[in-house]
């Protein structure tokens, strides 16, 4: 349902031209009632790197974890768990040696969100150099990884901490709802 709806919300009105039915504004309606707020800003990532079966989870999950905040950094227990998907080290860390990906706490060059490997610039117009772990890029793509690579099968048991948050999704979707009423 939410992946539905943030490709509806992404691409309904560039397709109108001008038109707008009752049934798209209903839509459109319902929509924004299921959707959390941000999680359009990397649902192209998440597209990207995840099978669409588990779309509506990871965006459950990155909102239950983060509430979509690439930034986000939790520091009880010692545990630094950080970006989209709450990472901690020692997970990145097994999934990067895995697949060949940068450690946590490496620093990478970003281009318009994407990892740089070119040529050097004159111009920083567009770069930045973040940590591995706070790039939704290399955050979102660790955990499709994590999710459905590096066990035989598909599952969520890493965000087991969360879970209360983004298994059931009547309970995920009233959490939401009081939220937005805040």
């Amino acid at each position: 349902m939410i992946a539905e709806c943030l490709i509806i919300l992404g691409t309904m009105f560039p397709n109108t031209s001008g038109v707008l039915t009752p049934d798209m504004l209903m839509e459109y309606k319902h929509c924004q009632d299921v959707v959390p707020e941000r999680a359009g800003e990397h649902f192209d990532l998440i597209q990207e790197f995840f099978e669409p079966i588990n779309w509506d989870t990871a965006v459950r999950v990155s909102w239950c974890e983060s509430r979509h905040n690439s930034n986000a950094l939790r520091t009880a227990e010692g545990n630094y768990d950080s970006g989209y998907f709450q990472f901690v080290s020692w997970t990145w860390n097994w999934v990067a040696e895995a697949h060949d990906l940068p450690m946590w706490n490496d620093w990478v060059i970003m281009y318009q969100g994407r990892p740089y490997t070119g040529p050097t610039s004159k111009s920083s117009f567009g770069f930045t150099q973040e940590r591995a772990q706070f790039t939704p890029y290399y955050n979102i793509l660790m955990a499709s990884l994590l999710v459905e690579d590096m066990y035989s099968y598909v599952r969520w048991d890493d965000w087991s901490s969360s879970q209360w948050c983004w298994e059931d999704v009547n309970k995920f979707h009233r959490l939401l709802a009081r939220e937005k009423d805040m």
